[in-house]
């Protein structure tokens, strides 16, 4: 299990909240987005960071943990991220990127009627077919329980406007991205007990 998390990207973001009558309820989480690229991971885990933590996210990048992501598939990852004090971890893992880019690359990571109820919203909302899209990034949610990862979400979010520079892209990816967590958090929250935010 282990294995597959360290093959997905981690980016992670999750959980915080407050009642009148209670403490804040913070579960902090690690955002590792799984780029070949160490600078283009860096530049896109922090700038995700630092946009999570205007969410009321309590979120640590962790490419400054394993620098490469070959060593995420290693036990010491989570261990660290344990002493760290993380309880969830948000993977992103880009899917497809360019020509060709397409929903059918998520196909073997989420279930089959999640990839259509994704099909089918593409073909609402996009201008283009779910089949020519310029970017799709795998995305998961996962608890960690006592150094082993259960899975709570996950599904994609993808590109399918043209974008002047692959900064502007990135940018754009990451708005989606924040604005799926901020979408399935009450939920989130809800199936981990959390008191609902305000």
């Amino acid at each position: 299990m282990r294995k597959t998390i360290a093959w997905l990207a981690l980016v992670g973001v999750l959980a915080t909240g407050s009642t009148a009558a209670q403490e804040l309820v913070t579960y902090r989480t690690a955002v590792v987005a799984l780029a070949e690229e160490a600078a283009v991971r860096a530049d896109f885990e922090n700038a995700l960071v630092t946009k999570a933590r205007e969410h009321r996210y309590d979120v640590i990048t962790t490419h400054d943990i394993a620098p490469d992501v070959r060593d995420l598939d290693d036990d010491d990852f989570l261990d660290v991220l344990e002493a760290k004090g993380v309880r969830t971890v948000l993977m992103l893992r880009p899917a497809a990127v360019g020509a060709g880019a397409s929903l059918e690359s998520v196909r073997n990571e989420v279930s089959p009627r999640l990839l259509a109820d994704m099909q089918r919203f593409a073909k609402e909302v996009s201008s283009t077919d779910a089949n020519d899209l310029i970017a799709v990034v795998h995305m998961a949610i996962y608890l960690l329980d006592n150094g082993e990862p259960q899975l709570l979400s996950a599904g994609a979010v993808w590109l399918d406007e043209e974008v002047d520079s692959r900064e502007q892209g990135l940018e754009r990816l990451r708005d989606l991205v924040l604005a799926n967590v901020d979408a399935v958090r009450p939920a989130i929250r809800e199936h981990l007990g959390l008191p609902p935010l305000e």
